[in-house]
């Protein structure tokens, strides 16, 4: 008879570092269509292409698929994590976790300031008129995932804060001195 065992997984800095570089890798896209990296959206209303349009689409449509498929593991189990984890310790202890989360934060801040500079774009260009609907429905759906991803980070961000303020700091390992410290070091 075979006995398997199941380890949990469980919350740590190193966890929330590991699917937030997943969340912001699946976010980017592998490649950049060739109609879109010559800058032709600068140039969008002098180049009225729908192959151009298209591409777009389906980059945003692409980028949505891709995250949306990490969305549906990682932050409902790393949030569970967090919740379930004992009180009284440190979630972050060795401070990992927090400024991965907010590098992420900012990433896709930013990456809805381009989607918003890109739907500008498109709105002077002639908007759905011009362009079709598909493109802006696509943009919204991405801009809206990045959204929900910048929420789930200060959501963890903060129950990382609050949890780890909360934990009185240990008595070992603060010195007052550097001859303090020294002579911990004979004594171990």
């Amino acid at each position: 008879m075979i006995k398997m065992t199941q380890q949990v997984s469980g919350f740590s800095g190193e966890a929330v570092r590991d699917v937030t570089g997943a969340l912001v890798w699946g976010a980017q896209p592998l490649e950049q269509p060739e109609v879109l990296r010559e800058n032709t959206l600068v140039n969008l209303h002098k180049n009225l292409n729908k192959r151009v349009i298209q591409a777009l689409t389906d980059s945003f449509r692409e980028r949505c698929n891709a995250q949306a498929a990490i969305i549906a593991t990682f932050p409902d189990r790393l949030l569970k994590a967090a919740k379930d984890f004992p009180p009284g310790q440190e979630m972050d202890p060795d401070d990992i976790g927090v400024p991965a989360l907010e590098k992420g934060e900012t990433y896709f801040i930013n990456e809805r300031k381009v989607l918003r500079d890109i739907r500008d774009i498109l709105q002077r260009s002639g908007g759905a008129k011009v362009h079709g609907t598909e493109v802006f429905s696509e943009l919204k759906r991405l801009d809206e995932l990045f959204k929900s991803l910048v929420t789930f980070f200060q959501e963890i961000r903060w129950l990382i804060l609050i949890n780890d303020g909360a934990v009185p700091p240990s008595k070992e390992g603060i010195y007052a001195s550097g001859a303090e410290f020294m002579a911990s070091l004979k004594d171990r």
